[in-house]
This record gives structure tokens, C-alpha cells and sequence, in this order.
């Protein structure tokens, strides 16, 4: 089982698998600015920036055959824990993607918990979801990481 450390930040996403980094720099602000209009999160939103996750996770091309294991530390997924997970710190398949469909059924109301300053935390769901998906990922620990990204 590979090893993933990953770091979602506001302005490039990075990822070290099995000691080798990758940087992108896109982050998650561009991909909300390309998908949120006017303030405004809906099933449209939500779809394009599946397409434009994926896009960018497929740039990587990683075996889909070898199962990762993946670690972060990063503050967004610790509020995320908090909002969707019980501030849990091992978040299986399972666990996200009943997750997800809340948040796809209950848009609405998880937009009123949050400011739309802080729809960050819904490109950064999307962004762990996909990883999950394409690159065969089947937990992520929340906690500290050997690695510190910069």
C-alpha cells in the first residue's frame, strides 16, 4: 500500500507519494473562482468543480491498481472533520462518500453553516473525494505528518 502526505492549500495543492513530491498551482481558490458564481453554491457548482478536480488529479497519473493510504494535516481538513465526521481522524471510503451525499442532498443547508467566505471547505471535500476515486485512496488520516509542505 503506497503512502500519500497531501496539503490543499488556497493557492497550489501538494502531494509527496512514497517520498516523491508533486506540486500543482492551481489551488483551491481558483478552482472555486471558476466554479462559484455570485456567491452561489449549487448542484452546478458542485459538478463543474468535480470536472475541474479531476482534471487536475489526472495530470498525475498514478496506478489506479495499487490501493494509497493517504495523510494530511492540513487545517481545512480538520474543519471538515468537525463539520461532516465527529472530528474524527481516520475517514474511510465509506464514511466520505455518505458524507458527500449529505452535502450533495443538503447543499442548502450546509451553505448556511458556513460563509460564503468559507466555501473553500466545500472545493476542499470535493478535492479529497475525487482523490479517493481516481486514485484509489481508501483512508485519510487527519493528524501530523512527517513531512511539513511549504
Amino acid at each position: 500500500m503506497e503512502q500519500i502526505q497531501f496539503s490543499l492549500g488556497r493557492d497550489a495543492v501538494q502531494f509527496d507519494v512514497n517520498g516523491q513530491p508533486f506540486k500543482v498551482a492551481k489551488g483551491l481558490n481558483d478552482i472555486q473562482s471558476e466554479n462559484i458564481r455570485y456567491k452561489k453554491l449549487d448542484a452546478l457548482a458542485l459538478e463543474n468543480m468535480i470536472y475541474r478536480v479531476e482534471e487536475i488529479l489526472e495530470q498525475l497519473k498514478f496506478d489506479y491498481k495499487i490501493q494509497r493510504v493517504a495523510d494530511t494535516s492540513d487545517e481545512f481538513m480538520q474543519q471538515l472533520s468537525e463539520l461532516f465526521f465527529n472530528n474524527e481522524t481516520v475517514i474511510d471510503r465509506i464514511k466520505l462518500e455518505h458524507a458527500f451525499n449529505e452535502l450533495v442532498e443538503h447543499t442548502e443547508y450546509y451553505v448556511q453553516q458556513l460563509s460564503s467566505e468559507h466555501f473553500y471547505l466545500f472545493v476542499y471535500f470535493i478535492f479529497i473525494r475525487e482523490m479517493m476515486h481516481h486514485w484509489n485512496v481508501v483512508e485519510i488520516r487527519v493528524g501530523k505528518l512527517a513531512k511539513v509542505f511549504h
